[in-house]
């Protein structure tokens, strides 16, 4: 992993929402309506740090997980330049955790930082390449045991696959549920009160007007912002991505319960690297 000239800006962990959007099971929605539920588990919303956690999340790289992750990596790495005689600024802008967007722009007080973490990741790999390549090198493989223990590879993703397909088998019946559906509308409702045009379709978590624009282009990056505040607000005001989660949460406990012997031991590993990512953080800030 480390042999490769780069810093895992996102490549600790991609699994969460590819599962919840793209994950496709041979599960009969008229299944997944009646599946069990436990009710009593709700998704926990953080505003302050746009995090959205569900129970699974427990088990699982979570994006609180790769941001103390992510950081420690940085850390050994500017600790390691510093040496070297090299300055290495650490960008802080919740690079993992700007990207909770798995029921649409739903934070107001975060709703430009989906469109702008790319700038923020091309910048914070600019300041990466400033660092001579030798050093680059020099530090990957001094550091090379450290830096392992940390980072979310291939033989790490195969190995989470149940975790992946737990989850989306929950989206999935929490998708079938009527609540769903309800939350939604309610969503979309607002959006028209708004003036703007909901697309309705089951991947779909943006008005029209935002797919039309490129959000790539920094000539419509100020409408883009603009659009996703008020769908973000939109989004606070019928509680759509608390009611979402809380559906997912019900769908996941009962196949978290069901798995639990498995999912034990993932957290073991999981926690091993937060902790030893905890502990970095702690002696290198």
């Amino acid at each position: 992993m480390n042999d490769r000239d780069v810093i895992p800006l996102k490549g600790l962990v991609t699994m969460k929402k590819s599962a919840a959007l793209f994950a496709c099971f041979a599960l009969a929605l008229s299944s997944c309506a009646a599946a069990p539920k436990d009710t009593s588990l709700k998704a926990q919303l953080d505003f302050e740090n746009n995090y959205i956690t569900l129970p699974l999340d427990e088990y699982d790289m979570s994006d609180q997980a790769e941001d103390i992750t992510y950081r420690a990596y940085l850390l050994i790495l500017k600790e390691c330049y510093a040496k070297k005689g090299y300055d290495f600024e650490i960008l802080e802008n919740g690079l993992v955790s700007g990207n909770a967007s798995q029921y649409g722009s739903w934070n107001v007080k975060h709703a430009a930082n989906h469109f702008t973490s790319i700038q923020v990741r091309d910048e914070q790999e600019r300041i990466y390449k400033s660092i001579p390549e030798d050093v680059r090198a020099s530090c990957r493989e001094e550091h090379r045991e450290e830096l392992d223990m940390l980072y979310f590879d291939v033989a790490d993703e195969e190995k989470y696959r149940p975790v992946e397909r737990i989850r989306g088998e929950a989206y999935q019946r929490a998708q079938a549920d009527p609540e769903w559906k309800k939350a939604r509308s309610d969503w979309w409702d607002c959006q028209r009160q708004e003036g703007l045009t909901p697309r309705t379709g089951d991947g779909e978590w943006t008005s029209k007007e935002t797919a039309n624009l490129n959000a790539d282009d920094p000539k419509v990056l100020e409408e883009v912002i603009r659009l996703a505040t008020i769908e973000a607000q939109c989004s606070e005001k019928v509680r759509l991505a608390q009611r979402l989660g809380d559906l997912e949460a019900s769908y996941q406990g009962p196949l978290i319960e069901k798995n639990q012997a498995l999912l034990n031991a993932l957290k073991a590993d999981r926690d091993a690297k937060i902790a030893k990512a905890r502990e970095i953080i702690a002696t290198r800030q």
